[in-house]
């Protein structure tokens, strides 16, 4: 192959929705010089490292193949990769692997062309060695087929391993891939020549649905808390935790501070610039996803974090604006985990006074079912569980996230 044109990879060893999001990264023509392919036909491989099982599987078929692989680990698993490929450690994320991605291709572009593909005979023993190497890997791929083949039919585990993938590429970069795919059909779309048509078809108005969440973003949000009885004390000091130290009161009181005196307001002592402005009531957040789930769940210290109003003609810093609904809901989310904080009750009856706006707001698992019994009639927490026969954790999460927004009648 010649160095300008593209190189192909494979992908083994991966969860099913690790290799889902792969999938969309090249088929968004995001892995520049690299087009998917086959792993038994490819030049190169990325390969996922995630248990003893799925390495006794991956390792039996790469025995009988010497490609160039980037290897996707953990710390547990780093350990099982050889020294030659290229490691990148979980959590994936997009900037990560087009760094892998460019070393990888600048290893295949400096390796020498087989003397077959020139059409000439070796000129030194190197080369012969490295032809005898090619027609020998030829051979055993071949041999490899039928492991192949029965690695791709073990579906069952791949998908439970899906519950334990580390696969962790941002929101913002997903719903980026997404539109770059979309805005690409839009434009071969556009530049197809009409059909002629006796009489103009009106096309349907398409919706976007806001997008789902994943299996690992549900339990950042919810938790894994099996239900609880509230009535042994025991158990109930698992439902519920304190607020003291955490992040989510303070903005909640930046907010309710901004209001009042129309000034802007400052959260010091996080990293990151995250700014209240009342005027358009949003936040200017120079904080990434990543950070602000760590920090969601971080006990600050005495004094350790503060606020500060800002004049009108202070210069603020660049950020990304996120409306301030929002980020108290995502926080809160992040914060409770399916969990109560002791300024709640999840036995005081409570009625919801509007519906939540999912077309924003993160939807979690029966969101919308909890939203319209709880606007239904003036019910608890516990209540909603109870009748809906959904796991307390979904309707904590719910219950703390629109409390947080102020979404319940006084």
């Amino acid at each position: 192959m010649s160095v300008g044109a593209k190189h192909s990879i494979g992908l083994i060893g991966f969860a099913a929705n690790e290799m889902a999001m792969l999938e969309l990264f090249f088929k968004g023509n995001k892995g520049e010089g690299f087009c998917l392919s086959d792993a038994d036909q490819a030049e190169a491989l990325i390969v996922g490292f995630s248990d003893r099982d799925s390495k006794a599987q991956t390792g039996k078929w790469l025995e009988q193949h010497e490609l160039p692989m980037i290897a996707v680990v953990d710390q547990a698993t780093a350990s099982w990769v050889p020294e030659t490929s290229i490691t990148l450690f979980r959590p994936l994320t997009l900037g990560g692997l087009l760094d892998a991605l460019v070393k990888l291709k600048g290893r295949l572009d400096a390796a020498p062309v087989v003397a077959e593909d020139l059409g000439v005979v070796p000129a030194s023993e190197q080369d012969k060695e490295r032809a005898a190497v090619f027609a020998e890997w030829q051979a055993r791929k071949q041999r490899s087929n039928d492991a192949l083949s029965a690695w791709k039919g073990d579906s069952a585990q791949r998908e439970g391993e899906a519950l334990r993938s580390r696969f962790s590429m941002e929101r913002n970069e997903l719903n980026s891939l997404i539109l770059e795919a979309q805005q690409e059909l839009q434009k071969q779309q556009a530049n197809r020549p009409p059909k002629p048509s006796p009489e103009p078809v009106v096309e349907p108005e398409e919706v976007l649905q806001p997008p789902k969440l994943s299996a690992e973003m549900i339990q950042q949000c919810c938790g894994s808390l099996p239900d609880v009885n509230l009535d042994a004390p025991h158990e109930r000091r698992r439902a519920y935790f304190s607020l003291d130290g955490l992040l989510l009161p303070w903005v909640q009181r930046c907010v309710r501070q901004g209001d009042e005196t129309g000034l802007v307001q400052q959260v010091l002592g996080v990293p990151g610039a995250l700014f209240y402005l009342p005027a358009e009531k949003v936040f200017l957040v120079g904080i990434d996803a990543d950070l602000l789930l760590q920090l969601a769940r971080t006990r600050f210290g005495f004094d350790e974090i503060s606020l500060q109003e800002r004049s009108a003609e202070a210069e603020l810093p660049h950020g990304r604006k996120v409306a301030a609904d929002e980020l108290l809901w995502q926080l809160a989310l992040f914060t409770a985990r399916g969990r109560v904080p002791d300024t709640l009750s999840a036995e005081q009856p409570k009625l919801l006074d509007e519906m939540p706006d999912f077309d924003r707001l993160l939807e979690t698992p029966h969101a919308r079912s909890i939203a319209e019994l709880w606007q239904s009639q003036r019910l608890s927490a516990q209540n909603i569980a109870s009748m809906l026969g959904v796991p307390q954790r979904f309707v904590f999460s719910f219950f703390v996230a629109a409390d947080a927004i102020g979404l319940f009648c006084p």
